[in-house]
């Protein structure tokens, strides 16, 4: 595979973006009972159940071999949307073709010695079907000296498939759309290999990879490889023309970031891609710079990615300190998994404490694009296109400097209907689109708050 180069002549400076999408909710799950520090896997089902796996032992089980004695296990807790324990949680053990594995832990030694060996969870994914996929690293030394990987049944919990492949610590597994699973190991040099939905070995998609890393996605149509490598200060993509061929190396596509974690958010397929922690800071990529913040996720379009260039992120939500979460701050962005819809998103952090996992909403009808990313030399609001609308039309805005901004639409009674954005932005020109199917025919007014501007137009929805 070839390797790319990269040259800068010049700084590249982060364009505008749109922050402030992303509201956070809360801690989660909220019974601090419930909560566990260094979570290190998370997943949501088709149900809305959220899967979360923590690398430390969370549980224990009683060992027959070893005198009836309890042994520590790391498990997979599932919870209910509103944070309340499914019934099928925790899950401790697996039964695949006949044969029951401790899912978190392992009995016997190279030599067939009963000694306990407790497997760290690594990563969590939910494939096509909405079952998950589950990495667990091995224990050298013993009969599974290579990392596991296992199916769950999304409703059940039941196992499905179970394989083993080399790796020392798999990483948080890239899944596409027809269901393959890409495995990695966190240590730089290693393979990225491929299972298909059944487990069988597709063999490698890259023989040999770039940095140390802790998770990297794959695109729907499983050509183009997102790779996390976050000791490269940058993440680098492979692709390849067609399913038939192999990868190639295509370079940079967003420097200055040290991620440990992506996902592909539903409904819009934006690329979520955490940039670093304290411990791995961001913006240390040689000759570019960039403004790339600690403990967020940023959105991207895949379309939009370019070699050698700071991608536009098209929104972002950042990790909260405080409000009952953990005061340490050295935490690192480890998973980011969505709701079914697209507009709840759960993040979590190694390093952080407990609780580890956040819960953050957002909207996706009203989200906001960059149209223009030079500076205005004001506030401006135009005209709705199109107007008269049914049922939909957009908005473009502009604003001059960073701050808060709010778009609101209110009938001819002067009572609000609807918050079309509210965030804080950087300056740039915004365009959104909005869709009135809920609202009655008739002329509404929609007001832009900004930098201590208030500008008002009218718009007519005509059903």
């Amino acid at each position: 595979m070839r390797a790319t180069l990269l040259v800068f002549l010049t700084c590249l400076l982060m364009p505008a973006v749109a922050f402030g999408q992303w509201q956070f909710e809360s801690v989660f799950p909220p019974d601090e009972e419930a909560q566990y520090r260094d979570a290190h896997g998370i997943a949501v089902d088709p149900d809305g159940k959220v899967w979360v796996q923590y690398l430390p032992a969370t549980d224990s089980v009683e060992v027959a071999e070893l005198d009836d004695a309890w042994q520590p296990v790391s498990t997979v807790h599932v919870f209910n949307s509103d944070g309340s324990p499914a019934d099928i949680s925790p899950i401790k053990f697996v039964e695949v073709g006949g044969e029951t594995d401790t899912l978190g832990g392992h009995l016997y030694d190279a030599a067939g010695t009963p000694t306990w060996f407790t497997h760290a969870g690594t990563g969590l994914r939910s494939d096509h079907e909405g079952n998950i996929i589950v990495t667990v690293d091995g224990s050298p030394g013993t009969e599974v000296e290579s990392a596991i990987v296992y199916k769950l049944d999304y409703e059940t919990g039941e196992g499905l498939n179970k394989a083993t492949y080399p790796a020392r610590s798999p990483v948080a597994p890239g899944i596409d759309g027809n269901g393959n699973i890409y495995l990695a190991d966190v240590f730089a040099g290693g393979p990225i290999h491929i299972l298909d939905q059944d487990f069988n070995s597709l063999g490698n998609a890259i023989d040999a990879t770039v940095g140390f890393s802790r998770g990297f996605e794959v695109s729907e149509d499983g050509n183009t490889i997102y790779w996390a490598g976050y000791t490269n200060s940058a993440v680098v993509a492979y692709q390849r023309p067609d399913e038939f061929s192999p990868y190639d190396s295509l370079g940079v596509i967003i420097p200055g970031m040290d991620s440990e974690s992506m996902a592909r958010q539903p409904e819009t397929g934006y690329l979520w891609v955490s940039a670093g922690s304290p411990n791995d800071m961001p913006n240390d990529y040689e000759g570019v710079e960039t403004n790339w913040q600690v403990q967020t996720w940023y959105a991207f379009d895949p379309a939009d990615f370019e070699v050698d260039t700071v991608p536009t992120p098209l929104d972002s939500l950042t990790w909260q300190i405080g409000d009952g979460a953990s005061e340490e701050t050295d935490g690192r962005p480890r998973g980011i998994a969505f709701s079914p819809d697209g507009e709840t998103a759960y993040v979590i952090q190694f390093n952080q404490g407990a609780p580890s996992v956040e819960v953050f909403s957002g909207s996706i009808a009203n989200a906001i694009e960059v149209v223009d990313a030079e500076l205005p030399g004001r506030i401006t609001l135009e005209q709705n296109y199109p107007n008269p609308f049914n049922p939909t039309t957009s908005i473009e805005f502009a604003v001059s400097e960073s701050g808060p901004v709010s778009l609101r639409l209110f009938d001819s009674l002067g009572r609000q209907v609807a918050t079309l954005y509210e965030g804080v932005t950087t300056p740039g020109t915004y365009s959104m689109s909005f869709d009135g199917t809920d609202l009655s025919s008739g002329m509404y007014v929609y007001v832009l708050e900004a930098g201590g501007e208030r500008i008002t137009r009218s718009m007519i929805l005509a059903k």
